[in-house]
């Protein structure tokens, strides 16, 4: 098998492995300390990872960028920092969240075109009462799409 990689599904606990992008088997700690390969219906115990990944010769991917880029997206938009209480406005169709844990000001992740007066202004993450007070188009999930709306505006 060539070009097989794991991803980190719970970090030191469970991978999944792919091989040019399809999902072919699972590596899973178990509890008396060592790990389980599960492919093709089997499943072979080894000690360590290190063992299963010299054995089938599997790349692991970094799961530290992985979980930063997760942080920093809201329901797939992005936002200007840590995330937290996320929140998905059904009515306006907008990802909320704060920026501490304890924080009462909302922000809304991804790009949006807001109206103040007779002119349209770009935004970055505004603040959720901003959307609330004025006229809004967004949000979008690339500050290219943005600026294509912009045009059409």
């Amino acid at each position: 098998m060539n070009d097989l990689v794991a991803k980190t599904i719970i970090k030191n606990k469970y991978w999944v492995v792919e091989q040019s992008g399809n999902q072919v088997a699972t590596i899973q700690a178990v509890e008396n300390g060592g790990f389980v390969y599960v492919h093709n219906d089997q499943r072979e115990t080894y000690a360590s990872v290190k063992n299963i990944k010299s054995k089938y010769n599997i790349q692991f991917a970094g799961a530290e960028k992985t979980a930063r880029d997760k942080e920093n997206l809201v329901y797939g938009y992005p936002a200007t920092s840590r995330v937290y209480n996320e929140v998905f406005d059904v009515q306006r169709q907008i990802p909320i969240y704060n920026k501490t844990p304890k924080s009462r000001s909302q922000y809304c992740a991804g790009y949006y075109l807001v109206r103040a007066g007779n002119k349209w202004s770009k935004e970055f993450c505004p603040k959720n009462i901003l959307l609330s007070r004025y006229k809004y188009h967004g949000p979008f999930k690339s500050e290219q799409q943005m600026l294509e709306k912009l045009k059409q505006l």
